[in-house]
């Protein structure tokens, strides 16, 4: 009996306090002690079902000596009331390329990749009506005024300001020429070292289910309702023609250009000056309630510093909370710890009125204590804790199987029971993280239920479900503490076999590259190692990486080979390929470079109860590859698209007639070649090389 057929049993047994709060009225919401502007999200409240029709964000503009006095910025606003009282601005903007008649264009060093001179030529050219640079470095300021770099580009008529810091100054003008956003909406900011996205995605489901227009900032899209939003705060429109628009998957070996796609920003911090202006079109579009992804270093640079919060969740100080010491990862992701506590300490320091504010705290985090000794009672504070059973929200009972996860859950108003697809220890804490959150923003327990029930978070523990005897689970697990949370939640779920597809980007840190592998082969039944993003990396070199990780008995065992054989086939002479397939065979350990054929390999292969773990990607619908010209080529490949390709065609597979699946490669071709071979491939001479490469050919 699955988890879903469960349900009503499960709610025969004692959980009255259950259904008394979903028969429940309304007790209030957070903000009715909250501003008179705010919007209010109890669920009684008429706010209607969030729609697509959106009002008209209003049309805006400030005299420039008016808007720097307002932003505090008090030098330039004398200097430009002295000089260029007359000058009217309509908007601040940060990228060159989109300025539009009548901006303020404050220029980021390294934004766009081009240096200051070549962008505030783009952004006067696109109408730009000021321009705010960063101060000359000191080997400059001896330069006399027409040795000023912007000298030859920016005209007398347009004034140029050289600040201190641009991302402040950014900050603050767009802070004040969108007139603070942040305070116009119950805002929900979520920060820690893991779970931020989709702890925000599920908060975001709790506010949607009270009827609320919400708005949403994170690593995966900016968005209000269900339209995407740009980084510029307008609603997401297609500009060119997509590729992809009529395919049902990608080809292999071969790269569809990635054109006409919303393109997300993984782990880009957005600027301060953008922050605002997504918050203000989610405002200005109605949006009663907003849930913002913070990043850690954005804290630390003044990024969120003019983000106004109702509710600050806190999913992890530590990069392992509830466990050992043994188990705890790299000093690398442990330095990341050291900055995300950092970043927590000055955003608690920003909680001081308990009428409109509050915290949610892991209390299974070692560091949470502390959090709280720091803020001594400023603010209400509502833990929750998988192991600590003594927090405030806390999972009372926990049962998975491949497909979902079943918790109980016990709150101060009373126990939920929730059914949800995501997988794992970690995805437990997430759920309790925004069980915490409606909690402290005094949402009945019924719609915190439903809204975390009707998420479904793209590429975060997604199961692609087209009917099969088998579990397909894309999630976005990219670092060896995420690949083994998620293997470990599959083995407990009660996976038969499990197959992993994954691999390590190329040009970012290749240390962690071994320790997939290892995870990998430790916590799977097969392991195909495949391309994820290679970059300008060859991709047998990050395979080799990864390979690197295996138990050296088994690389060993397979050292006097004429070639090693844990690397695609197609790097190898021919007269090797039934070596490399019967050892990866063997071992159930392969190698596929093409992603593509990685994913059918594993689903063609699996059978009923098994599970298919597509790591890595997640959500990202693109693939980068090196082009001849040393550039970085972007490609279209979703895992989620491909798996449910791959699942359609298994029809087709199931007809071929005594055609054996259950490993790879499938068939018996290889059985035959090794009894024809009869040969231990390091006892070859080369002369006899030579001839099987011609017998092969």
């Amino acid at each position: 009996m699955g988890i879903a057929e469960e349900r009503e049993d499960v709610e025969e047994e004692g959980y009255e306090e259950y259904e008394e709060y979903e028969e429940a009225e309304d007790e209030g919401a957070l903000d009715e002690a909250a501003e008179a502007d705010r919007d209010g999200i109890a669920a009684d409240e008429d706010v209607g079902e969030p729609s697509t029709s959106y009002p008209e964000p209003p049309d805006r503009a400030f005299r420039a000596p008016d808007l720097f006095g307002e932003a505090a910025l008090f030098d330039a606003a004398l200097w430009l009331a002295t000089n260029y009282s007359s000058i009217e601005v309509t908007g601040v903007q940060s990228n060159p390329h989109l300025v539009t008649p009548g901006d303020v264009y404050v220029h980021h060093p390294g934004l766009t990749g081009e240096d200051e001179v070549e962008a505030v030529s783009v952004a006067l050219a696109q109408g730009a009506v000021l321009v705010v640079a960063p101060h000359l470095p000191p080997s400059s300021s001896g330069l006399e005024a027409g040795q000023e770099p912007l000298a030859r580009v920016v005209p007398d008529d347009v004034p140029l300001l050289r600040v201190k810091d641009t991302a402040e100054a950014g900050s603050r003008l767009a802070a004040t020429f969108y007139d603070t956003p942040s305070r116009n909406m119950v805002t929900v900011g979520v920060v820690g070292l893991q779970g931020k996205t989709t702890t925000s995605w599920l908060v975001r489901g709790i506010l949607e289910e009270l009827g609320q227009t919400v708005g949403l900032v994170s690593s995966i899209e900016h968005a209000i309702a269900e339209d995407r939003l740009d980084e510029d705060g307008y609603l997401w429109e297609q500009l060119e023609e997509d590729p992809s628009a009529d395919r049902e998957s990608s080809v292999p070996f071969k790269l569809i250009p990635y054109e006409g796609k919303y393109e997300q920003n993984y782990g880009r911090r957005l600027p301060g000056l953008n922050a605002q202006k997504v918050l203000a079109g989610m405002r200005d579009r109605g949006a009663g309630v907003a849930v913002v992804e913070l990043q850690s270093d954005g804290l630390l640079l003044g990024t969120y510093d003019y983000v106004s919060l109702n509710v600050a969740v806190v999913t992890s100080l530590s990069p392992r909370p509830g466990l050992p010491a043994a188990q705890q990862p790299s000093e690398l992701v442990a330095a990341a710890a050291d900055e995300v506590y950092a970043a927590t300490e000055l955003l608690a320091a920003r909680l001081v009125d308990p009428e409109t504010q509050a915290l949610v705290l892991n209390a299974d985090d070692p560091a949470a204590e502390q959090l709280l000794e720091r803020l001594g009672g400023s603010v209400p504070v509502v833990t929750y804790g998988v192991v600590n059973k003594g927090a405030d929200v806390v999972a009372e009972s926990i049962k998975s199987n491949i497909w979902e996860t079943e918790l109980i859950v016990r709150t101060p108003g009373g126990r939920l029971q929730i059914i949800t697809n995501l997988l794992g220890r970690h995805n437990v804490a997430n759920v309790l993280a925004a069980v915490a959150t409606g909690v402290a923003l005094k949402a009945p327990l019924a719609s915190i239920v439903a809204g975390i029930e009707a998420v479904e978070i793209p590429g975060r523990s997604e199961v692609i479900d087209e009917g099969q005897e088998f579990s397909v689970v894309v999630d976005a697990a990219r670092t060896p503490e995420a690949l083994g949370d998620m293997l470990d939640a599959l083995r407990a779920g009660g996976a038969r076999q499990i197959f992993t597809v994954f691999g390590c980007s190329g040009n970012e840190d290749a240390s962690i590259r071994p320790r997939m592998g290892a995870v990998a082969h430790s916590k799977s039944d097969y392991v195909i190692i495949t391309n994820e993003n290679p970059r300008l990396e060859d991709p047998a070199k990050v395979v080799a990486d990864i390979v690197a990780g295996f138990p050296d008995d088994l690389v060993n065992r397979y050292s006097a080979y004429a070639y090693f054989p844990f690397q695609d086939q197609g790097r190898t002479p021919l007269w090797f390929e039934p070596y490399l397939q019967k050892a990866q065979r063997d071992n159930k350990r392969y190698v596929m470079e093409d992603r593509y054929s990685a994913i059918r390999a594993a689903i063609g292969t699996a059978g009923p109860e098994d599970v298919v773990l597509l790591a890595g990607k997640g959500c990202e619908d693109w693939v980068e590859h090196a082009a001849e010209d040393g550039s970085i080529l972007t490609g279209w490949l979703d895992d989620r698209v491909e798996a449910r390709n791959a699942l359609s065609k298994l029809k087709y597979l199931k007809q071929i007639p005594r055609f054996n699946r259950d490993t790879l490669p499938w068939g018996s071709r290889i059985e035959g070649l090794m009894e024809t071979l009869a040969v231990d491939p390091a006892e070859l001479s080369a002369a006899a090389v030579g001839g099987l490469e011609g017998a092969l050919d």
